[in-house]
């Protein structure tokens, strides 16, 4: 089930996600340490599709691509600390799992509530409603025909971010899907 109203604000500019599906691409741990890798990678998932690129990396290295203003930054964070560390380097997104957002305490960026597995959907759907936060999905894992439906059947439960190392497929399944979602909300509305 859609979360009703829940918007993002991102790159100044405000995204609604009751029919908008966002896809995340990551970036790897750069193979020399370098902040010249990862800012060559995020530029190469943005020119993919990414609407997002997903720094989920020390503060030294998320935190150019935060300043370069190309792409919204987000970060995984799974402790208060870790959030704090993202929300220093300016990571527009805060992908935070269900476990780690009791100890959150306020402050800039937005969070989304991210899990990893479709069972765990219905309670951080519930969670995440109750916060008026949206709902991520991390995908990294998997490939494939794997990916697809999982990507798929999150969306349809409510997910409108999608956290993925295959930005190409991500971005397939996120335009038919928003598809999907607007032609269900111009049905609801007429």
């Amino acid at each position: 089930m859609p979360l009703p109203g829940v918007e993002l604000l991102l790159a100044g500019r405000t995204v609604d996600l009751r029919a908008r599906v966002l896809v995340a691409g990551v970036v790897p741990a750069p193979r020399f340490g370098r902040e010249g890798e990862v800012l060559a990678t995020a530029a190469t998932l943005r020119a993919a599709g990414a609407d997002l690129v997903d720094v989920s990396l020390p503060p030294r290295l998320s935190g150019p691509v935060a300043r370069s203003g190309d792409t919204p930054v987000s970060v995984l964070a799974r402790s208060p600390e870790e959030v704090r560390m993202a929300r220093q380097a300016g990571a527009q997104l805060i992908l935070v799992p269900p476990d780690a957002l009791p100890d959150l305490e306020g402050g800039a960026g937005s969070v989304a509530v991210i899990v990893a597995e479709l069972s765990e959907l219905p309670a951080a759907s519930e969670l995440a409603c109750g916060l008026g936060l949206p709902l991520a999905v991390d995908v990294t894992r998997w490939s494939g025909p794997d990916a697809v439906g999982r990507e798929s059947a999150a969306v349809a439960l409510g997910c409108r971010v999608i956290r993925t190392s295959d930005v190409r497929r991500s971005r397939r399944v996120a335009e038919v899907m928003t598809a999907l979602l607007a032609a269900r909300r111009n049905e609801e509305l007429s």
